[in-house]
């Protein structure tokens, strides 16, 4: 479903007026590859500046690509209808209540016509029904995260992109979550199947909820990891879980 080869993303640079000599940009991704299947979950693990959240943005479509191929479907992925985002810091209307916050995510008039029922049933799928009518203000950082997946899911789309989903959750709130994504990701409700591709700082939850996850270091690609353990909501209960953990922190060079 998505291909990168050699993909190159590049940033301005501001370069105060009269400096001479120098690159004008900085390279955010450079030379990446990177495949991932119809309906596959996606981990995408790595430090602080190595490009996680520009791959995603590009994946997206939101930032142009410098060099290099990226294709969602095999098209490029600017304009995409089924692609859908849901940023890090949520991205809700803080004058809408959730309902409507979920509302706006409906294409088309059939579906705008019945779009409070069905915005509720959303959000009663993601356990946040009795907030339907409060503003984001009045809501927690995990139900204001679950608002955010009902109105990314409200456009029906065939990929998911989640950038650090659960970075400002409590523990008990961000295993709550991670699970009603894990359902998501194995089980859903897409007739096209549901492609998910998140990026976390988090390793634990890469094993949770990635097929695979992938490692990257300075704009690449280091390694791809498969997860055959991926699917069990009680993961967190077997040590080959933990396992997993230490050598996806090998693979970024942390200590064990």
């Amino acid at each position: 479903m998505i291909r990168a080869e050699g993909l190159t993303v590049d940033y301005p640079r501001r370069v105060p007026a009269g400096t001479a000599g120098g690159a004008s940009f900085d390279r955010a991704l450079d030379g990446l590859d990177l495949s991932v299947a119809r309906g596959a979950s996606l981990a995408v693990v790595g430090p602080s500046g190595c490009g996680k959240s520009t791959l995603l943005y590009a994946v997206a479509g939101l930032v142009p690509v410098s060099g290099g191929r990226l294709e969602v479907e095999g098209r490029p992925p600017a304009g995409r209808a089924g692609t859908a985002l849901v940023f890090q810091d949520y991205g809700l209307f803080p004058w809408k209540t959730a309902r409507q916050n979920v509302e706006l995510g409906f294409r088309g008039p059939a579906a705008r016509g019945a779009a409070k029922d069905r915005a509720r049933s959303l959000l009663e799928r993601f356990g946040v029904g009795y907030a339907a009518d409060k503003y984001p203000a009045e809501l927690s950082g995990g139900e204001r995260q679950r608002t955010a997946i009902a109105r990314a899911l409200a456009s029906e789309p065939d990929l998911l992109l989640l950038d650090e989903p659960s970075s400002s959750l409590d523990a008990l709130a961000k295993e709550s979550f991670q699970r009603a994504v894990l359902g998501l990701c194995s089980h859903s409700d897409s007739p096209r199947g549901l492609t998910v591709v998140l990026v976390t700082h988090d390793i634990e939850e890469a094993a949770f909820l990635g097929g695979s996850v992938a490692v990257m270091e300075r704009g690449r690609i280091r390694a791809v990891q498969e997860n055959p353990l991926f699917g069990d909501p009680a993961l967190r209960e077997r040590l080959e879980y933990y396992e997993f953990c230490l050598g996806v922190r090998r693979l970024l060079g942390e200590e064990p």
